[in-house]
């Protein structure tokens, strides 16, 4: 019988990257007594965490304050995943056209471990425009595209991930059918407000979904009828470059979907703007 990989997880290698991944939400330096307290690990740890890090050029210090940021190691590592993706390597292209034919912020978003990340986006060239998504992630189920991957999970995985009961989990149990059948979502405003999201989702060679084109729109001029079939052909251009044929899209689309959903407690689906979540929005800049 196979092991789980979490069997195999070596835990000093767990909480230097758990460092990492902090100094990369930080917005500045941190020191080592802030971080113990954030990572909940004892301060000698970290310390000595801090400097195997620092000796590796993965962080850095400085040396006034004595406290850390990332190092120049970090960007190496970040740029030799956008050189060696085979995902961001074929999506650029796609990306940078729809962006200038419809004028408007484009990404990328693909799903980590229930964190939506952005690998790549490219911002709209427009004086009011919604900030790209850059060098951030956030929780799945409060963000549109990460709602959309989320529903494409099997059965068995969605239950698990939905297994909080939230309100953000009764929203997607709600959606379900639909997001799974049409592979798309249009948020307008409800989790990023004066922003209308566009999301449409991206598939590979055997069909599984790989990731998703999300749009961002401010909302006075978001015209979702004239932007939507353009956004559907870039994901299926996108998608046939990754090697699904356009019979396997043409199946997902128009394939019933079960009617059942992960067995959960039944809830009253929220309304649109009844998440109460945390998640800073995508602003609009001038």
């Amino acid at each position: 019988m196979k092991r789980e990989k979490s069997n195999y997880m070596i835990q000093s290698v767990s909480h230097a990257l758990d460092v990492l991944e902090e100094l990369c939400k930080a917005a500045g330096e941190v020191g080592v007594t802030e971080l113990s307290k954030r990572l909940k690990l004892h301060k000698n740890n970290v310390f000595r965490l801090l400097a195997t890090l620092e000796l590796r050029g993965y962080v850095d210090q400085n040396k006034e304050t004595e406290d850390y940021r990332l190092g120049v190691k970090a960007l190496q590592m970040g740029q030799s995943y956008l050189t060696q993706s085979t995902l961001v390597g074929r999506a650029t292209p796609v990306l940078r056209e729809l962006s200038e034919a419809i004028g408007e912020t484009v990404s990328l978003a693909v799903l980590q471990a229930g964190q939506v990340q952005f690998p790549i986006s490219i911002e709209s060239k427009r004086p009011v425009k919604a900030a790209p998504r850059i060098a951030i992630s956030f929780p799945a189920k409060l963000n549109a595209a990460g709602r959309l991957l989320t529903a494409q999970l099997s059965d068995a995985a969605l239950t698990e991930v939905l297994a909080g009961n939230t309100v953000q989990d009764a929203a997607i149990r709600s959606q379900l059918n639909e997001l799974r059948s049409t592979g798309q979502i249009i948020d307008r405003g409800a989790i990023e407000a004066d922003v209308v999201s566009i999301c449409k989702i991206i598939r590979s060679n055997n069909g599984e979904t790989v990731g998703a084109i999300e749009v961002l729109i401010p909302q006075y001029r978001a015209k979702i009828d004239s932007l939507a079939p353009r956004i559907d052909e870039a994901a299926n251009q996108l998608s046939i470059a990754l090697g699904a044929s356009k019979a396997n899209l043409s199946t997902s689309l128009e394939k019933e979907v079960s009617t059942t959903t992960p067995t959960q407690p039944t809830t009253t689906p929220p309304t649109a703007n009844g998440s109460t979540t945390t998640q800073p929005t995508a602003r609009l800049t001038k």
